[in-house]
């Protein structure tokens, strides 16, 4: 009669009795914090493998990605080793350790569990596209398309189509125009709405305002603006349509000042690379090396910058897509150590062109120059009148601020060219001519799209004709 009174077992107990029950564990990781890492491990190991993709995200929730590599030898022990090298590449993918992430994906790949096999090509091709690898991270997706679970399709579509966009081939695959990369640019200036208008004050005003907000510069814009009123009024100008055609010459006159190609005369030739995290800095070598391979140069990279988390893996990523070889020490190696190692690689096999990667810690300014100042000194050493190019990457999109990271970079050491990315994202296209008037570099690649072939060589006349040209129907864009 006293049963009514009796104690209900607790979910550990029940669980130690018959662990069998992988719901039970699931319940038991979302009631106690403590015991959540063990309990997911467990929910994977009594579904026999079946409540993986509900165990992933439980992680990902619970965010407990260091909290369960203890448990993973005994999801080996139980489950066989693929299921251990998933588990690992998502805590490696955690830590930052992209290329060591997608090498433990490839070993899970090849399972015959489909959803083990689908959740490991599909977080393969997810660090591609961190890594802005778009291409193999397409031909990863590709490979799966006709396995995608019911529960991801949406995400597979959108995934995939973003990747297309990227890589150009939905819709047009022509290569992206100069026109196509400043369309942001272009329509934020607004030029053709100015004309067919009279010359007046409200226009040079109107005019000031554009090219401000499209990151021309204040200086640059008011030099332009006094350049524009004084020969409006010297030549009687009535016509804006005049006018435009005058701001058009100028800026070409102002950038064919900053016009300047690769210098790689030389053999070896040393392209020293600077620039501060994430602008780009890696693609652009990636890029930078696939372009001259193709062109027939032998090319090596030297992973300098081994003071980023993951730096020399991205840069890895990169030498493998461009078919180059890439020498590297251990993160926190001494960068000097790493491109004295790179200099007696390329003597030893006459290699054409070695790029370094360095460090972009441009908060500690004192150590960086140092830095930098010591591998400049190694390669020089080396290879007397080297290094040929000190290329400096800059982001469009952070407008006047790169101005500010030029300067930084130009106190440091002696910059000889800067590649200019990101310009089609963003609306600060302007940046390009507040760089050279002000700062009198010479600009020698801009990146307009995120293809290999999307980083070109600057053009000062096809970088104007792009700003001032009126936009094309769609259907005369398409081919139609």
């Amino acid at each position: 009669m006293f049963g009514f009174f009796r104690r209900k077992p607790k979910l550990e107990d029940e669980l130690k009795k018959n662990p069998y029950q992988p719901e039970k564990w699931l319940k038991l990781a979302e009631k106690d914090e403590r015991k959540a890492p063990e309990a997911i491990i467990n929910t994977l190991i009594y579904s026999n493998g079946e409540l993986l993709d509900t165990v992933v995200k439980k992680i990902k929730s619970f965010a407990v990605f260091r909290e369960i590599e203890p448990f993973i030898p005994k999801v080996e022990e139980k489950l066989g080793k693929e299921y251990a090298s998933f588990l690992l590449g998502i805590v490696e993918e955690y830590k930052g350790n992209l290329q060591k992430a997608r090498n433990l994906y490839d070993v899970a790949r090849n399972s015959q569990d489909s959803t083990l096999s689908f959740l490991s090509n599909y977080y393969i091709a997810s660090i591609y596209t961190k890594e802005e690898v778009y291409d193999l991270a397409y031909k990863a997706l590709k490979e799966i398309e006709e396995k995608v679970p019911e529960n991801y399709k949406l995400e597979f579509m959108v995934k995939k189509r973003e990747l297309e966009e990227k890589l150009g081939i939905s819709g047009s695959k022509l290569l992206k125009s100069f026109k196509e990369g400043l369309k942001k640019t272009r329509d934020a200036l607004g030029l053709s709405a100015f004309k067919g208008r009279e010359v007046d004050e409200s226009l040079f005003e109107e005019l000031e305002e554009k090219l401000i907000l499209a990151d021309v510069g204040v200086n640059t814009t008011l030099e332009l603006i006094d350049y524009l009123r004084n020969e409006a009024k010297k030549k009687k100008i009535k016509s804006s349509d005049q006018l435009l055609e005058l701001l058009k010459e100028k800026l070409k006159e102002m950038l064919s000042k900053c016009k300047g190609s690769l210098n790689i005369s030389e053999k070896p030739s040393v392209i020293l690379v600077l620039g501060v995290n994430g602008v780009g800095k890696t693609t652009t070598i990636g890029k930078l090396a696939k372009q001259l391979k193709d062109k027939g140069h032998s090319v090596v990279l030297a992973a300098g910058d081994t003071f980023r988390a993951a730096a020399i893996e991205q840069l890895e990523v990169w030498a493998e897509r461009a078919g180059v070889r890439i020498i590297k020490g251990q993160e926190g190696t001494d960068p000097a150590a790493v491109v004295f190692d790179a200099i007696q690689s390329v003597k030893a096999k006459g290699d054409d062109v070695l790029i370094v990667d360095t460090a972009g810690r441009l908060h500690n300014k004192d150590r960086l120059m140092k830095e930098i100042h010591k591998i400049k000194k190694v390669i020089g050493r080396e290879f007397p009148g080297q290094p040929a190019e000190i290329l400096l990457v800059l982001d469009a999109n952070t407008g006047q601020n790169a101005i500010s990271q030029a300067r930084a970079f130009k106190e440091i050491t002696d910059v000889t060219g800067i590649a200019l990315t990101k310009l089609d994202g963003t609306a600060k296209g302007g940046i390009v001519i507040a760089i050279c008037n002000d700062l009198k570099i010479p600009i020698k690649f801009v990146g307009i799209g995120e293809r290999i072939e999307d980083l070109r060589e600057f053009d000062p006349d096809e970088f104007i004709e792009g700003l001032f040209e009126e936009e094309e129907s769609e259907d005369k864009l398409a081919g139609n």
